[in-house]
């Protein structure tokens, strides 16, 4: 026997050496059990119905999707469908994984998120861009998902590829970076500041390991007497604020 917390109730799982309470109904189709309903799931445990409902669909002939939930997961009623009871990490999701993983994961931009992206490299902020993007109009949700939406590998590289055009015509390339990166370093003892600022551009030019390889191969000549605790100040801050 298994209790899992679901909508703030306690919920019990009966495996199926368990023996179950007397007069406990259990019905055999989970796929037409109503809430409140006792089924036997397809790996043999007992699990009770608590949610039952309909979703669109943007795809398929079948528009409307049903759907079952447990206090281990959801599952859609389909013919080739099967509901076991292992506890999902987001019991409320038919992937049962957690929304900012599977946010983290995909690869392709939908169609707002190349929207967001677009503002987003004509200089529109992160809370405006997603408010014109998305079919929300509440800022504070909008500055949340904005601020985890432009950390996933995607959005990056896609502002990488916008910025490209207009890096290229700023004639900022890696060689630019590195030599300027020299220049640093040979003239100034506490520049810190440009110096962190090159790094930013090397991070937005997808050079951050080749840049870190390159610059370490010329430690010995370009960085002697270049302090150990200066490097170590230089290295890519979370943000540069006005100069300091």
């Amino acid at each position: 026997m298994r209790n899992y917390k679901a909508g703030g109730k306690w919920h019990v799982v009966y495996n199926p050496d368990d023996t179950l309470p007397e007069g406990l109904i259990v019905q055999s189709n989970w796929k037409k059990a109503a809430i409140g309903d006792w089924i036997k799931a397809d790996d043999d445990c007992i699990i009770q119905i608590l949610r039952r409902g309909k979703m669109l669909r943007s795809m398929g002939k079948n528009k409307v999707r049903e759907y079952v939930g447990t206090c281990t997961g959801t599952f859609p009623v389909s013919t080739k469908m099967k509901m076991d009871t292992a506890r999902r990490e987001d019991i409320y999701s038919f992937s049962g994984r957690k929304a900012e993983d599977r946010l983290n994961d995909r690869e392709s931009l939908n169609k707002h998120e190349q929207l967001f992206v677009a503002y987003l490299s004509k200089g529109v902020g992160m809370q405006e861009a997603y408010l014109k993007s998305f079919p929300t109009n509440n800022p504070r949700y909008a500055l949340e998902k904005s601020g985890k939406l432009t950390k996933t590998t995607r959005i990056i590289t896609a502002m990488k590829e916008e910025l490209k055009p207009v890096l290229e015509e700023l004639d900022i390339d890696e060689k630019f970076i590195l030599n300027h990166i020299k220049e640093v370093v040979l003239s100034s003892e506490k520049d810190d500041t440009r110096l962190k600022a090159l790094f930013k551009l090397a991070d937005i030019m997808d050079m951050e390991d080749k840049s870190r390889t390159q610059v370490t191969q010329l430690t010995a000549g370009v960085f002697k007497g270049f302090s150990d605790n200066t490097l170590e100040e230089a290295q890519r801050p979370k943000e540069i604020e006005n100069g300091k």
